[in-house]
């Protein structure tokens, strides 16, 4: 049997530039520091403006037909701290560097937390033949853009819809990386993880690999990048820690509110998601730059959905997210256009399935597809400090949604050492 619901309330349904510039807090997670090169503590501070929220106090953000979780929060209304990151690296000798990131995210109060996300060890090798490079340790994953998209090195203050389905917005994980770094245009490697990260989970039964290639290349003005990747995971009993999972209580609304209890619905089964992006831009003239980028992801998973009383649904799934971005650089000012989908086919079969793929996000608005689009307006008004407008007109609900945002960044380094070395 193959369900589709239409919710009367969503439930919500229910290297030579400047380090300062050229090592933002997502590129800075794969960058390695070059032997004899004086360490450095990059920051960044993103604060950020919201007219509205996609979903009321009270409401769970459940995109329709997804299985979200880890970190995806929805942006909030009013002000918020969208960003705080401060990364170091340092080479320790000839093969041997270090790398240390901490970062708050998300900017609604009571969703922020402190986090490690990376304090990784790294070696290096076989320069005539790469170099080879071999990390261990906590890291970001490094098969896909997605997900070293922080928003404060985006041109849009909200994460793709394939950061937030997918992965959760935000992916760190214990594990290795074995990869070819950026030879001749190429980088190529593959990764083994504990699972700690969404939409994997650790122990006996759970981990995840994946494995990438990619190829940036100039010819001219025009520079150009391609790249795929392929990550599998598995998952024992995965909840949606957002709301439920173990952590969630009986929340208490103000007087004349109403508030839900979150049903904690799991997941046990496989997954796996294929990816691929690209980009390419060109130089006009000598303060001019046009570009286009997008990226394409694919989800297939099979398992089961249950709960604390012993339900169970089958579940299969096979779903795909897309988004396409043009834009405009000249001089201080970039102009950004994204426009983005996100498509379901989920099949559930037992008794319960329409009580818990309810529960779980799983059932989609019949006649609806979710889809988002943004502009956005950027002004580098210092060489650290960018300002940001953006408009987003919000179709994931059925019912959509227009709202504002206005933010700046801050980014730069804190302090320079003298390499010891």
């Amino acid at each position: 049997m193959k369900i589709t619901k239409t919710p009367a309330k969503r439930l919500a349904s229910a290297a030579g530039v400047s380090l300062v510039l050229a090592l933002p807090s997502q590129v800075y997670a794969h960058y390695i520091p070059a032997e004899g090169e004086p360490t450095q503590v990059h920051g960044t501070v993103m604060t950020t403006w919201r007219s509205a929220s996609p979903v009321d106090q009270y409401e769970f953000w459940q995109i329709p037909g997804a299985f979200m979780g880890g970190d995806a929060w929805p942006v909030s209304q009013g002000v918020s701290l969208d960003e705080v990151s401060v990364t170091a690296a340092k080479r320790l000798d000839e093969n041997t560097f270090v790398k240390l990131g901490v970062s708050t995210h998300d900017g609604s109060d009571a969703h922020q937390s402190v986090g490690i996300e990376h304090a990784s060890i790294g070696f290096v090798c076989c320069d005539v033949k790469g170099p080879w490079v071999v990390e261990f340790g906590r890291m970001s994953a490094a098969f896909s853009p997605e997900l070293l998209a922080h928003r404060s090195t985006s041109k849009f203050t909200e994460p793709s819809l394939i950061a937030d389905v997918f992965f959760g917005r935000h992916f760190h994980d214990q594990g290795i990386r074995i990869w070819l770094h950026e030879t001749a245009g190429w980088s190529a490697g593959a990764e083994i993880w504990q699972g700690k990260a969404f939409p994997a989970t650790d122990g006996t039964d759970g981990g995840a690999w994946d494995a990438f290639a990619r190829y940036s290349f100039s010819v001219g003005s025009v520079d150009a990048n391609i790249g795929a990747w392929h990550y599998r995971a598995q998952a024992s009993s995965r909840a949606d820690h957002r709301y439920g999972g173990g952590h969630q209580h009986t929340p208490v609304a103000a007087p004349g509110e109403q508030a839900v209890q979150f049903p904690d619905v799991r997941y046990t089964g496989d997954l796996d998601l294929t990816g691929v992006h690209a980009g390419a831009s060109i130089g006009v003239g000598a303060s001019a730059r046009v570009g286009i980028k997008g990226a394409w992801a694919q989800l297939n998973m099979e398992g089961i959905l249950h709960d604390s009383g012993s339900r169970e649904a089958d579940v299969t799934a096979g779903q795909y997210a897309v988004w396409v971005q043009p834009y405009l650089t000249l001089n201080k000012h970039t102009i950004a256009l994204r426009a983005e989908r996100f498509v379901t086919d989920n099949t559930l079969t037992g008794a319960a399935a329409e009580t818990l793929g309810e529960g779980a996000g799983a059932l989609s608005e019949e006649g609806h597809t979710p889809e988002r689009f943004s502009a956005a307006w950027l002004y580098q008004w210092r060489p650290q400090v960018q300002f940001r407008t953006e408009y987003i007109s919000d179709q994931t609900f059925a019912d959509g949604q227009n709202r504002y945002a206005v933010g700046v960044v801050w980014q730069g380094s804190f302090f320079n050492s003298v390499s010891s070395d």
